[in-house]
């Protein structure tokens, strides 16, 4: 049962009777001794909860004493609701009589609004509930409640201090036969491999396999431990099981007895002897021998333990190895410089095999077939765990078809709830997290098996329901950000997605972890296809993929997975008054109920890709509680509330592509805890200069931002004059922003654009700087002249100019830690660029514009004396460029590492033959050239392609005057094509002939070759051709290549995947 998350919400609800207002109405009523008496409850039922938690790790906690303490969850989750909602009338009263104050003061008259304020004035926040007397009412309900169920004799749960011993049965190195291990024969050879590597050169080494509870990591520590070649090469071996999961401290002196025992074939000590003598024994055995020595089973997670361990073990002769099996990726850092082997799931075809041999037995060579098809889906169900298929096959042995069909269609969460189960070894990782972590990892039970969970949304989520401590000395964010990195590496999360700087962006469950925090969470979340009924009262969270209306309900999540209607969307808020997290994405409604403001307890609000929602409504600015407001890719959202500084808890406002938001509403400022604002807009054309200065001072105050901010400087009808140069600007007190993109929109007003750019001199700690359409000849005087944009940026790994046509100099700069380097239709731009560490570059004009990038943008080569410190590294891994002559201009070098070259709409190039000594510089390395757009380009046969040793995919697009239609003889070049792509080649007759000798070659795609009508008989050469793509051709061609009568059917019947599309007949 999830116990962790009862008490995450106990701890919320003593925050809550700490809020000073909600003291303040109950001393003055007379009550605050009532208050004070709620909270002495609250501690005791908390400390009921702790020892709950504690029996349930231990496995003492009976059925009764379950539902006692699922009553005592009810009572707590009752109290949290009615306090949070005590506490956010009572905070937003305040916020409200302080902005009147505030406006009052102006005029001087602030001292007669105070006096006019009485305790009936006081009282009235609570008007839902009539009087102070009435909330006390209430608080004594409560507590008298809470009091009956924590008083109860029957909770005296009784629990041993001390933790239970050797819940696993202790491993040791002995496996009875190596057939019995099914599926790890490659993760036998890579570590036995690694194990006998005559280069290492350490005395010793450590490995560690890494996997989830059920994997086999013990079993596969056995299969190396037991393998003839090891035995040989290693003159000691020694295997002891640690399994210290009930360990506060790792028992290093029990650690060194078992390594002993092992070593030597005798009993263990057991205390026998003292530290000094059993590490001094131990050094005897292990000095000067080349010794294997298997941990089994590590949970430490503290590096200092870990080093205790490690320094008895280091006496080895070179090429020694200690090989250790965990749960945990941290405690496999900590091991230190070691290899770390990742241990998956067997293959469908080995989970098939091993389920063959524990459901039939002897007959598992020739088994009934219908039982193996049912059998293919039963392993896919236990995720190919080899403990789950165990289990499984083991209930499923000599059982008739009907048993077979019941568990392929009850599924393995059905028999994790069992006996026979995989559920209690992934126990043993979950009762080793804190209570906190245990709720972060239950709550992802609510998403589907499979799905890819946000890890933005998953740490929003967490911070809504209160599993985050607020209380805590690092930011709610960072600390959720370590809750995931503990999950992380412990397996309990796992498939993470990083973006290109390397940050985690998603992640998924494993199925089987799926199944646990179902199991343990129990009806409190629901999730389902289909539902009849209404949602049991149990449920708190709740995620559907189809439409549904219930009755009044205490829900504290509702996740949607499909597209609501307005009547149902009235439904749930009309409903749901205590829900904490609410996600309507993807609706098609145009307007929200106004009764969404009275959803007080309201954390997380995702609207996003709502298409049609143009307004919010005014009343959601009631939501005083609103963390996270999520109005992602709503397209046609113009406006925001004009009292959205009301949400003075917001720290999420997410506005990513809504590109018709006109501007922002005044007072942004107030939003002091905000943290993720990716647009903010500045000017409209109906403002006047006041809404521009003020938008700047509002953007100035949010001194909290992080990630990325893209900046909308809109036209401005009326007055732009700005006082530009004032200290301070608006951004360069953000220094948590990592990117940021300011874009003119079409303004068309060079002052007013060089004014505005003034005012947004980015923090030091920018690493991306974009800025799109701005029209000024010159960049803002803390990016020019002694105050360059390399001294005010230096930690920029990226740069982007899209569409800045008057720009003209950027002065002379060196970045070194410039990687990426994109400007796109900048045709006035100079510079003088050092940039050694740059990897990718593009630099591009318009399409319709015929004529290529500004010339004079110079990138300083490698100097060959000292007279020039400024240099291009030869680091470029990926350059796009529309100037071959330019590219030349680059010192060859340049060029060693380059994997990816696209030249493209370069008018002047009429050869490949200029690229050649580029070419030759990155033989060796590029593998993808892409040709797009070089009109006057006739061939690309002779010119440098022979270089290319390396390449693996070629395109050619859009080059009009190419024809290669003369005949070659044998040719050498791009023996290692694998993809070859011919598209829009307006004069092309014929596949070019060179083609037959790309023996490699295993996919052709032809797109919009309309004068290509016949395929030549050499295509049947290619015996390495797997697919044959026809996009947009001729008819003719789609005729002569009809199976089986087409004319040229014959050459291209060898290929197995052949697409003929929008080629009509």
């Amino acid at each position: 049962m999830d116990i962790g998350t009862a008490m995450s919400v106990a701890q919320t609800l003593l925050a809550a009777l700490q809020c000073s207002q909600l003291n303040e109405i109950c001393s003055i009523a007379g009550y605050k001794s009532k208050l004070g008496e709620l909270r002495a409850t609250v501690v005791r039922i908390k400390a009921v909860l702790e020892d709950a938690e504690d029996a349930e790790a231990k496995q003492v906690l009976s059925k009764q004493v379950q539902l006692y303490i699922e009553e005592l969850k009810d009572a707590v989750y009752e109290a949290d609701d009615l306090f949070d909602e005590f506490v956010t009338l009572a905070e937003r009263k305040q916020l409200t009589k302080d902005r009147v104050f505030s406006v009052f003061s102006k005029f001087g008259t602030a001292y007669r609004m105070r006096q006019a304020v009485t305790k009936d004035r006081i009282f009235s926040v609570f008007s839902k509930f009539g009087t102070a007397y009435r909330m006390s009412q209430a608080v004594t309900k409560i507590k008298n409640k809470l009091d009956a169920i924590a008083s109860d004799k029957r909770f005296s749960l009784g629990v041993d201090p001390k933790p239970i011993k050797d819940r696993r049965p202790e491993t040791c190195s002995y496996v009875y036969e190596a057939d019995e291990i099914t599926g790890r024969g490659l993760d036998l050879e890579k570590i036995v491999g690694v194990l006998l590597d005559s280069n290492v050169q350490q005395n010793v080494s450590f490995l560690s396999i890494v996997g989830i509870g059920g994997l086999g990591k013990t079993a596969l520590a056995q299969l190396v431990y037991n393998d003839e070649r090891v035995t040989t090469a290693f003159s000691s071996k020694m295997w002891a099981c640690v399994s210290d999961e009930n360990e506060k401290l790792l028992d290093v002196q029990g650690v060194l007895d078992k390594i002993l025992a092992s070593a030597t074939g005798e009993k263990k000590m057991n205390g026998d002897f003292t530290m000094d003598v059993l590490q001094k024994r131990l050094r005897e055995q292990l000095l000067g021998k080349k010794y294997l020595l298997v941990l089994d089973d590590v949970w430490t997670e503290n590096y200092e333990q870990w080093q205790n361990l490690k320094q008895y073990l280091m006496g080895g002769q070179t090429g020694s190895w200690i090989v250790v099996t965990t749960r945990s990726h941290r405690t496999a850092e900590i091991i230190g410089e070691g290899l770390k082997h990742e241990l998956e799931g067997l293959s469908k075809e080995d989970s098939l095999r091993l389920l063959k041999k524990v459901a039939f037995g002897s007959q598992h060579s020739n088994p009934p077939e219908d039982l193996v098809k049912i059998g293919e889906d039963i392993v896919k169900e236990c995720a190919f765990v080899p403990l789950a298929i165990r289990v499984v096959g083991s209930l499923l042995f000599g059982q008739e078809k009907n048993i077979w069909l019941k568990i392929q269609k009850l599924g393995l969460a059905q028999i994790n709830r069992s006996e026979h189960s995989i559920i209690p070894t992934l126990k043993l990782s979950y009762y080793q997290l804190e209570s906190p972590l245990k709720s972060c990892f239950c709550y992802c039970a609510i998403f589907p098996k499979d799905y890819v969970m946000e890890k933005d949304t998953l740490i929003r989520l967490w911070m809504a329901h209160g599993y985050i401590p607020l209380n805590d000395p690092q930011s709610p964010e960072d600390l959720a950000e370590e809750y995931f990195s503990i999950l992380l590496r412990r397996c309990f999360l796992q498939d993470v997605k990083k973006d290109e700087d390397g940050s985690i962006e998603s992640c998924k469950i494993h199925d089987l972890m799926h199944d646990l925090a179902q199991q343990v969470v129990g009806k409190e979340i629901c999730r389902g296809e289909t539902m009849n009924g209404d949602v049991d009262k149990k449920v708190r969270h709740l995620s559907l993929n189809f439409p549904f209306t219930n009755k009044k309900s205490r829900l504290r999540s509702f996740l949607l997975g499909f597209d609501c209607d307005q009547l149902c969307v009235a439904a749930l808020v009309g409903n749901w008054k205590y829900i904490r997290a609410l996600d309507l994405r993807e609706s098609t409604i145009k307007s929200l109920p106004g009764s969404i403001g009275d959803l007080i307890h309201l954390r997380y609000l995702d609207l996003s890709h709502m298409r049609g929602l143009e307004v919010l409504p005014g009343s959601i600015t009631k939501l005083y509680n609103l963390q996270t407001l999520n109005l992602s890719h709503c397209r046609d959202l113009k406006e925001l509330p004009k009292d959205l500084s009301k949400l003075v808890k917001l720290r999420v406002l997410d506005l990513t592509y809504c590109y018709e938001l006109r501007y922002m509403p005044r007072g942004m400022r107030k939003l002091s805890c905000l943290h993720t604002l990716n647009l903010f807009v500045l000017g409209d054309m109906s403002s006047s200069e006041n809404n521009l200065l003020e938008g700047l001072e509002d953007l100035k105050a949010l001194s909290n931002l992080k990630g990325s901010l893209d900046i909308w400087v809109r036209y401005m009808k009326t007055g732009y004059k700005i006082n530009g140069g004032k200290e301070g600007g608006c951004l360069v007190n953000k220094e948590h922003l990592k990117e940021v993109c300011i874009n003119f929109l079409n303004n068309g007003r060079r002052e007013y654009e060089e004014a505005v750019m003034e005012e947004l001199q980015p923090h030091s700690n920018l690493k991306i700087f974009r800025m799109v359409g701005y029209e000024g000849v010159r960049m803002p005087s803390w990016a020019r002249d002694n105050y360059n944009l390399a001294t005010f940026l230096p930690n920029l790994v990226r740069i982007d100019f899209y569409c800045c046509e008057q720009l003209q100099h950027l002065g002379q700069l060196r970045l070194p830690q410039l990687k990426r380097l994109r400007l796109f239709n900048c045709p006035n731009l100079t510079a003088i660029l050092e940039c050694p560490a740059l990897e990718n570059i593009k630099l591009e004009l318009n399409e319709n514009i015929n004529l290529s990038f500004n010339e004079r943008l110079k990138i300083i080569p490698i100097s060959g004396g000292e007279a020039s410190p400024y240099e291009i590294g030869p680091n470029l891994r990926k350059v796009t460029i529309d100037n071959v002559a330019w590219l030349n201009s680059l010192p060859m070098n340049s060029f060693h590492d380059c994997a990816k070259l696209c030249i493209t709409r370069d008018y002047k190039v009429e050869s490949l033959g200029e690229a050649m000594e580029v070419f030759r510089s990155c033989s060796a390395s590029l593998k993808y050239l892409k040709i797009d757009g070089c009109n006057k380009l006739k061939s690309v046969l002779r010119g440098g392609l022979e270089h290319l040793s390396a390449l693996e995919e070629l395109e050619i697009n859009n080059c009009d005057n190419l024809n290669e239609s003369e005949e070659v003889e044998r040719v050498s070049f791009c023996q290692s094509l694998r993809s070859l792509k011919l598209g829009s080649l307006n004069q092309l007759v014929q596949l070019p002939n060179w083609i037959q000798y790309l023996f490699a070659l295993q996919t052709l795609t032809i797109h919009n070759c309309k004068k290509v009508e016949s395929m030549p008989n050499w295509i049947s050469q290619l015996t390495s051709l797997r697919k044959l793509d026809v996009r947009d051709c001729s008819a003719q061609l789609r005729e002569r290549c009809q199976e089986p009568t087409g004319e040229d059917w014959p050459h291209i019947q060898h290929i197995p995947s052949i697409n003929f599309v929008f080629c009509s007949l």
